[in-house]
């Protein structure tokens, strides 16, 4: 078998799945991204508040005919608040905020992708460590047999060519138990590399079969799907910033209001000393509000194709709502088919190991060919093959349920705060 760690039984499901998410650059790109965007709200918030500013000018006028000074001096500051902006400064706000949301959802969706990763990765490896031991077994049945074949081979109870089928057998057999390594080692690595190890770092992992005692109904499936799936959230988020982009094409079009208030001290001196004759000092209040009259319906034709986009939006939500759909409806139905070969698959064991036991008593009573102990042990092989297939593939179907439905995102999401 591939090397593996000595010490301790191993990593657990949990395990794998947590240095899988600490240590994913997707991850770590969507977790950044999410910040940035937390950012940009905190930018957009601080458009609706008053802003201050200052000015410092120097005049040079040597020939100046109305001011008998050279040099004029000025400082000044002026606070401004917007009052109304076309709703373009509320609305900006309101798009940053769903803009942060779905970035959270990509952060949710990264995880809910990644967390399946790691269970089809896990179930692949256990798997694969199975189908191994199995193909162990095999070439252990078949030494045995070709033993008592060369045995009876030798006191003239068979003939050449059953010895040399089951030395054919053998050899079949344990170039099987090589390919089995070789998957062994694939699934090794792969799991590895999900985690971000190092590709050849020893791994051992715990066999876990909690989740076969989930239950699911399609109903709660595809409720959990629609309302859950990070995929359908971010399209809906699309929708909705497509509306608020509405409005943001309308509002150069609508009036803006803004009241300001400046204070601004001029002289022929670096402090501002007043100049004999001219005022020192100018104090103001202003509210302004300018409105664009005319701009030959320019804003009617950017509403008018804002409006197609929320269209759009909204088909692309029933779009991936029923690809979501579909494909929670087929893992579901992956689940039921892999209860049904696991019991099948146990049934079809018991017979062959019964099948095997039968014929090899009845070879070494020479009642039996060396054939018939040879299929039966093909048999033995394929049921048990069928059997770590069936186990293995319903835990994989049961996680590609919670995935397509979302339920892996909610269970490892990272907690979010939005004001």
């Amino acid at each position: 078998m591939c090397a593996q760690e000595s010490a301790g039984p191993g990593l657990s499901l949990d395990e794998c799945i947590a240095r899988t998410l600490a240590s994913s650059p997707e991850l770590a790109y969507a977790k950044e991204e999410s910040s940035q965007r937390e950012a940009l709200l905190r930018s957009a918030k601080k458009d609706l508040y008053p802003s201050l500013s200052a000015n410092y000018s120097y005049t040079h006028q040597p020939n100046s005919f109305y001011y008998p000074a050279e040099d004029e001096f000025s400082y000044g500051v002026t606070v401004e608040q917007p009052l109304y902006h076309g709703k373009a400064l509320i609305t900006g706000v309101k798009q940053a905020k769903i803009s942060l949301h779905s970035s959270i959802q990509n952060i949710h969706r990264n995880i809910n992708d990644l967390v399946f990763d790691v269970y089809i990765q896990f179930f692949e490896l256990l798997q694969a460590e199975k189908l191994e031991e199995e193909a162990q077994h095999a070439v252990v049945r078949l030494k045995s047999h070709l033993k008592d074949s060369h045995a009876f081979f030798d006191a003239g109870f068979i003939p050449r060519n059953d010895l040399l089928q089951s030395e054919v057998e053998l050899a079949q057999g344990e170039q099987d138990l090589v390919d089995a390594q070789n998957k062994t080692y694939s699934a090794h690595a792969r799991l590895n590399i999900l985690m971000q190890r190092p590709i050849t770092a020893p791994l051992k992992v715990q066999d876990c079969c909690d989740d076969d005692k989930k239950e699911f109904t399609w109903e709660d499936i595809l409720e959990n799907t629609v309302n859950n799936r990070p995929v359908v959230v971010q399209a809906q988020l699309a929708v909705d910033m497509a509306k608020k982009e509405i409005i943001m094409k309308k509002s150069p079009f609508l009036p803006k209001v803004t009241l300001s208030a400046s204070y601004d001290k001029r002289g022929d001196e670096p402090g501002g000393s007043p100049t004999p004759g001219w005022p020192d000092e100018n104090k103001m209040v202003k509210a302004t509000a300018s409105w664009k009259v005319w701009t030959w319906l320019k804003g009617s034709d950017e509403a008018a194709a804002a409006n197609k986009e929320v269209i759009k939006a909204n088909k692309e939500v029933d779009r991936i709502i029923n690809e979501v759909t579909l494909e929670a409806r087929i893992a579901f139905l992956h689940i039921e088919q892999a209860k049904k070969r696991i019991k099948v698959s146990e049934t079809a064991i018991q017979h062959a190991e019964e099948n095997y036991r039968i014929n090899q008593a009845r070879f070494k009573s020479q009642v039996a060919t060396s054939t018939e102990v040879l299929d039966a042990q093909a048999l033995l092989t394929k049921a048990m093959s069928n059997y770590y297939n069936s186990i293995y593939g319903h835990r994989i179907a049961m996680a590609a349920v919670e995935r397509a439905s979302g339920l892996l995102a909610i269970r490892y999401k990272l907690s979010s705060t939005i004001d």
